[in-house]
């Protein structure tokens, strides 16, 4: 039997625990059998170690369990989880979402995270430059990189239309969202979202940025009709986060599911991807995409809608994951080699 374990916590407007939710969907998809665990189960339970048996309790020798990380429970939780999967004599694969190391240097101990990645089967990770990264820091176990997450969508897809609109969805925090108050003239850039929960942004905003506030899913997904969405990720002085430069982020399969063209930034790894692909435009400064946008005429739009369309239903049924995920668990099994 394979499983995947789902973290149990409350619904947010930024991107972790959506992810989570849509992979397990996927995974079921293919025989997975979703398993939960409360992020906050060592917070309110003496026995949290007995309420991980009984979440594994169906586990045995043979079979494969895919935990996704990070979930943010505290550390001996995850690390309890791993050591007693390998007790039940099964193999446990770490879906990870994010590496906090390389996310948040100043927040984790490297030393401890690569430790405890090392302490599973084998990694699925998002871009070959993550499994990169890991491999010159020290991780020797195998690792899969997935590609695009899957995004599980309520709204039909529908083939957006021409425009120079921009649309910028995620976490507004400085670090990230900082560089709107940057966005030059002549573009029109519509931004959704908050900054870790507030919408009182700490920083103010350019003139060609519309700030709509955050939205429900079913809202955005409406609203993404037209134009292109962004991946940009920089700070109020215009510095690209450097974990944004090789991670694959999710608000990139949100506008992939809605068929709308992608605009990155070239040096990346998604952006690399965009341009591989066909899904839109590669660029190194968004100074320049006012001149880049008034060259494309409305059949070049649709050429690269075309190519979005062909993924977009790949995205909304998780298809690069599902097939990760059935790769390790051949590979563990040891019916095809890594």
């Amino acid at each position: 039997m394979n499983y995947i374990i789902s973290p149990l916590q409350p619904q947010t407007d930024q991107a972790t625990i959506k992810p989570k939710l849509d992979i397990a969907y996927f995974f079921g998809k293919i025989g997975f059998r979703e398993l939960f665990l409360s992020r906050y189960v060592s917070w309110n339970d003496e026995n949290w170690r007995s309420e991980i048996l009984g979440m594994i309790a169906t586990v045995g020798e043979g079979d494969v369990v895919i935990y996704q990380i990070p979930t943010y429970a505290a550390p001996e939780v995850e690390e309890a989880i791993v050591e007693l999967v390998h007790k039940q004599k099964a193999k446990i694969v770490a879906f990870v979402h994010d590496v906090e190391y390389l996310r948040f240097p100043d927040q984790y101990d490297k030393a401890e995270v690569l430790r405890f990645l090392s302490s599973f089967d084998v990694l699925i990770v998002g871009t070959e430059r993550v499994k990169s990264q890991l491999t010159a820091d020290g991780i020797t176990i195998p690792m899969v990189p997935s590609g695009p997450w899957g995004y599980r969508q309520p709204i039909e897809y529908r083939r957006p239309t021409f425009s120079q609109n921009i649309h910028y969805a995620g976490n507004l925090v400085t670090r990230k969202g900082g560089f709107l108050q940057n966005v030059p003239e002549g573009l029109h850039l519509k931004v959704y979202g908050s900054a870790d929960g507030d919408v009182n942004l700490p920083y103010s905003l350019a003139d060609s940025v519309e700030y709509l506030g955050s939205y429900r899913q079913e809202e955005l997904a409406l609203a993404l009709n037209n134009g292109y969405g962004l991946l940009w990720d920089a700070d109020t002085d215009n510095h690209f986060d450097d974990y944004a430069r090789i991670n694959m982020t999710h608000k990139f399969s949100l506008y992939l599911s809605m068929g709308l063209p992608v605009i990155a930034f070239n040096q990346s790894a998604i952006g690399k991807y965009v341009n591989e692909q066909g899904w839109g435009l590669g660029i190194d400064s968004l100074d320049n995409l006012p001149n880049l946008l008034e060259g494309i005429t409305e059949d070049d739009y649709n050429h690269l809608v075309d190519k979005v369309a062909d993924v977009s239903s790949l995205i909304r049924n998780g298809v690069h994951n599902q097939m990760a995920a059935l790769q390790i668990v051949l590979a563990v099994k040891g019916t095809m080699p890594f």
